[in-house]
C-alpha cells in the first residue's frame, strides 16, 4: 500500500476507470474482481476517507493477482 498523499488522478476517472473495471470483470465472469471495483467505485463516489479507498484500491490489486496467478 501506498503512503501519503492523495491517489494520482481526478476522482471523477477513477470513478469512471473503477465502474468500468467492475463491469467489465463481471462480464467475463470475473466475479470477486468485479465487486472489489464496485467497492472502490462507490468510496470514490462518496468521497471517503483516503485510508479506505487506498485499502479498497489494495483489495482489488490482491484480487487481479490472485486470478493472474
Amino acid at each position: 500500500m501506498r503512503e501519503g498523499g492523495p491517489l494520482p488522478g481526478s476522482s471523477d476517472s477513477l470513478v469512471k476507470l473503477a465502474h468500468s473495471l467492475a463491469g467489465a470483470a463481471g462480464t467475463f465472469g470475473f466475479v470477486e474482481i468485479s465487486a472489489r471495483a464496485s467497492v472502490l467505485e462507490t468510496l470514490l463516489v462518496e468521497q471517503a476517507d483516503g485510508g479506505s479507498v487506498r485499502a479498497a484500491l489494495d483489495a482489488l490489486i490482491a484480487e487481479i493477482e490472485r486470478t493472474l496467478a
